[in-house]
């Protein structure tokens, strides 16, 4: 499956979502607009699953020039108003869906940044609401495989799991977009979201000299998630 056909997939099921936010936005209208107070703090945890998909480049002939799709999830905490908000992910795993050489484990750290202009122009909390999401990812991603042979004399394939080759640490930045749905705001919240993120290298290592020239480029992601906790 081809780098193109990922990002067309992403952005197909983007904005299926949208589609289906708008149509709930029809419905409810501005009848449940929430009464905007910008120094109403927001405190709580943040649980999403998506994808992720990528493009490699490398001077190893069997994964250069191939594409990669990762699935997996992520837990973290949110803080914030009802204007700017930031999100801190602890920890985020997501794993190759077998149509790799290999197998690449991912394992993901961030600080995020969401700005909502409605809020911010209207002066009115919306149920549903678009944000800017914007911020710097810390990546480490993990290669298992058959493809550089490290062994002496011929690779035992009978081994229950593929040997780890070597791993790269990758400082991203991140820019993207959200829809949040607010199905509870006012003591407490609950807050259902979708976001998409384009995610550009700053920096890279490796442990293995054999993935110096190796690069993981074009990264899209696609979440959804919950956060849920404090509003008072």
């Amino acid at each position: 499956m081809t780098t193109r056909i990922h990002d067309n997939l992403i952005k197909g099921i983007f904005f299926i979502i949208l589609f289906i936010v708008l149509m709930l936005q029809s419905i409810f209208g501005n009848a449940q607009n929430f009464p905007l107070d910008s120094q109403k703090p927001y405190k709580g945890m943040v649980v999403g699953f998506g994808t992720r998909s990528s493009a490699i480049s490398s001077d190893i002939e069997k994964i250069h020039q191939t594409s990669m799709l990762q699935t997996g999830g992520h837990v973290g905490l949110i803080f914030g108003n009802n204007i700017v908000r930031s999100k801190i992910g602890l920890l985020g795993y997501y794993s190759s869906t077998g149509i790799n050489t290999g197998t690449t484990d991912l394992y993901e750290s961030n600080v995020s940044l969401n700005f909502y202009p409605l809020s911010w122009i209207s002066g009115q909390s919306m149920m549903i609401e678009p944000y800017l999401t914007g911020g710097v990812d810390y990546d480490q991603f993990k290669f298992y495989g058959y493809y550089l042979n490290q062994e002496p004399g011929e690779t035992n394939y009978s081994k229950v799991e593929a040997p780890y080759l070597g791993k790269i640490k990758q400082l991203n930045a991140t820019v993207g977009v959200g829809i949040e749905v607010k199905l509870e705001d006012r003591y407490d919240f609950v807050h259902l979201f979708s976001e998409v993120k384009y995610g550009m290298q700053l920096s890279a290592q490796t442990s293995n000299t054999a993935f110096v020239n190796t690069g993981i480029n074009n990264q899209m992601q696609v979440v959804l998630g919950i956060s849920v906790g404090i509003h008072r």
